[in-house]
């Protein structure tokens, strides 16, 4: 460095600098800083209101159904999936892929919360269905599935009527905070609780305990982060997910047990994530030139860089994911 070796500093006249000014006018590098980009993300109003939150939501979840069939699989389960193909020597089965991991992860979910006929069921975010209409129609219960996405909804819809669970499945437009009746016997809650923000775990996880029966079973699948960034960084925030902010799971597991729930186990599913993210990636290159024709170069490129990045986050232990199993004690126990 100069100073290191004590030699003297260039000290520019006003004519260099009068030059290196006309250099970066030119370049348009002075003036005014140019337009956000058209997908990042325009959120206003107060921090996890109602209406910030719906217009949140709607950026990540309504981009587009016909998207997001483009990376999914066909059940459009948007959260990990669980691997159970592993054999003993670490091998995979060939035959066994991202479809066969979501419904895995779907059974292990309705396993947990102790699913049986006639039941009735919550599933807080429930994404594009994929939880709801599983339970519904391979475990006989009846479900409430809440969504702040209308492209969420429309697309339930229609998959009920193709099922025939008309009468068996109600999607609704409506946040965790107005649900009028509970309580349900069962709870499920897949990677929303990073959208819920810091301040408002609690008033969410009360809102988990409030719904659930005495003795019933909840299950919240969460990703969990440490250090800088619990929003993932300023990309994500910016372009993919506004106002999400993720915790340590130890943390997380705290909220829950003050709001009266017992926590009866932690399953860390990282691993899974990875191979998730590495299916939804392969997918999403094999359909990049249909992304890029339905909704242009500009978002094509930042789906990359997410998807990318957050295989990587996953991959190197910077995140996780959990699923954590809690019930409601029963009155006066």
């Amino acid at each position: 460095m100069v100073r290191d070796r004590g030699l003297a500093g260039i000290r520019p006249t006003p004519a260099v600098l009068a030059g290196v000014a006309r250099i970066a006018r030119a370049a348009g590098a002075l003036g005014a800083p140019p337009p956000p980009p058209a997908s990042q993300a325009r959120v206003k109003g107060r921090l996890h209101s109602l209406l910030r939150d719906r217009a949140a939501i709607s950026h990540h979840y309504d981009l587009s159904n016909d998207f997001y069939a483009l990376i999914l699989d066909p059940q459009m389960a948007y959260s990990s999936g669980y691997w159970t193909d592993r054999a003993a020597d670490g091998s995979s089965s060939p035959n066994y892929g991202l479809e066969d991991a979501q419904r895995d992860k779907l059974d292990l979910v309705c396993r947990k919360i102790g699913l049986k006929a006639g039941m009735r069921m919550l599933d807080v975010g429930c994404g594009w269905g994929s939880l709801s209409l599983h339970a519904a129609q391979y475990y006989g219960v009846d479900v409430v599935g809440v969504t702040l996405s209308v492209q969420q909804k429309a697309f339930i819809d229609a998959r009920i009527k193709e099922r025939g669970l008309e009468g068996r499945v109600e999607i609704r437009v409506q946040d965790y905070r107005e649900i009028p009746d509970g309580p349900f016997d069962a709870v499920a809650s897949l990677e929303m609780g990073e959208h819920v923000g810091q301040q408002n775990y609690p008033v969410y996880a009360a809102a988990l305990f409030n719904n659930l029966a005495p003795g019933g079973r909840l299950l919240v699948q969460q990703m969990s982060r440490r250090g800088k960034h619990p929003g993932g960084g300023p990309f994500i925030e910016s372009f993919i997910a506004p106002d999400m902010h993720m915790r340590p799971v130890g943390d997380t597991l705290g909220f829950l047990e003050d709001a009266g729930l017992e926590v009866e186990g932690v399953q860390g599913m990282r691993r899974d994530y990875v191979r998730t993210l590495e299916a939804w990636y392969a997918r999403f290159e094999e359909n990049h030139a249909a992304a890029v024709e339905m909704m242009g170069a500009e978002v094509a490129r930042v789906w990359r860089l997410y998807l990318v990045g957050a295989l990587r986050s996953f991959a190197e232990r910077r995140m996780g994911v959990e699923q954590i199993l809690c019930s409601r004690p029963e009155t006066g126990k």
